[in-house]
């Protein structure tokens, strides 16, 4: 059920099911999310044992993710480009966009159960959210500052940041670590389970999707060979191999004009890596356009059109990328299949 209402000329829109914890964005409601059973189809949450989930920590991740406090000239924060109402990432930009107008090299990716990850950015450089959180801060390409400490020292001087961190930490507890600790508490809160799909595959309701996106599961699981990167085995997936694959798109791109993006190879320096990026997880696809590492394509019926015709002439594309003959109404199919796998979602407007 949904429910939807005003606080303080925001616009909250609650999802109520079994399973999900309910995350509106007003500091009365924020919740710690159940790490066991985050919600109906998702896997358990792994918290690093230096981190801490609590729920002053994620209110204080919350005001620090949509602070724009945190970048250099105080025009962008994380929410700038992880835009709540558009899936956590930014559907009016096939790039990000940071300080002083300068465009970042890839698409912004959603943070929705970003949770469940094995690693972070398409490359993988950060394994976990914690080193991840201050990499965007320090972006010449985003926030753009030139160190940890020139952050630290505005933040300190605010005084509502002062209590929520000693509320959160204790005593002389802005520092580097506790930022990136609340940011990532924040962010894991974000899950979204309990799809239609969940709950016609784990719950078996037969009406929960419709034929056509049944027929779409079908393609996906077979004839698509969509389930090689996206698996869906398990009782709790993402839609993910959390692995990395070159399937044409960024030798295509270059192609078409756009820069040189080796992908995973910048990171480890292994030729097999070139051109590899990070298998992204299905779950709310919908909501999350535009597509692929640089946003190259726009709709899904265009990703899909993409992998039917082989991917692109890359000599070193993926062995598992082939034609794959699919029709038109195939394509449709696949496409509502991917609709149903939108989830409870908390947004704020």
């Amino acid at each position: 059920m949904m429910m939807c209402y005003w606080v303080d000329h925001l616009r909250v829109i609650s999802f109520l099911s079994v399973g999900i914890i309910s995350l509106n964005f007003s500091e009365a409601d924020i919740v710690i999310p159940d790490s066991e059973d985050p919600g109906l189809g998702l896997p358990s949450i792994v918290i690093p044992e230096d981190s801490k989930l609590t729920k002053s920590i994620i209110k204080l991740g919350e005001k620090l993710f949509f602070d724009k406090l945190l970048s250099r000239d105080r025009t962008v924060s994380c929410a700038t480009c992880h835009v709540p109402e558009q899936g956590f990432t930014q559907n009016d930009r096939p790039k990000s966009v940071g300080v002083d107008g300068k465009i970042g090299r890839r698409n912004t990716p959603t943070l929705l159960n970003i949770a469940f990850a094995d690693s972070l950015f398409v490359d993988g450089r950060a394994s976990s959210l914690e080193e991840q959180a201050w990499q965007p801060i320090l972006a010449e390409d985003e926030m753009g500052n030139s160190s940890v400490s020139e952050v630290l020292d505005r933040i300190s001087t605010d005084k509502k940041y002062q209590s929520m961190f000693k509320n959160s930490f204790g005593e002389k507890s802005v520092n580097k670590d506790n930022v990136a600790i609340a940011l990532s508490a924040y962010q894991r809160a974000l899950v979204s389970g309990g799809s239609p799909y969940d709950k016609w595959y784990y719950e078996s309701e037969a009406e929960a999707m419709g034929p056509s996106a049944q027929r779409g599961y079908q393609l996906f699981a077979g004839q698509a060979q969509c389930w090689q990167c996206h698996q869906i085995a398990g009782s709790g997936v993402l839609f993910s191999d959390n692995l990395f694959h070159n399937t044409g798109v960024s030798f295509r791109s270059h192609k078409l004009g756009a820069s040189v993006d080796l992908g995973r190879y910048e990171i480890t320096k292994i030729n097999d890596d070139k051109r590899t990026f990070k298998t992204p997880t299905l779950r709310n696809v919908t909501l999350t356009a535009p597509y692929m590492h640089d946003g190259s394509l726009s709709t899904l019926e265009e990703v899909v059109r993409f992998y039917n015709d082989g991917g692109s002439d890359d000599p070193l594309i993926s062995p598992i990328m082939g034609s794959l003959n699919l029709s038109k109404n195939d394509i449709k199919d696949i496409v509502e299949y991917l609709h149903a796998l939108n989830g409870n979602l908390p947004l704020k407007n």
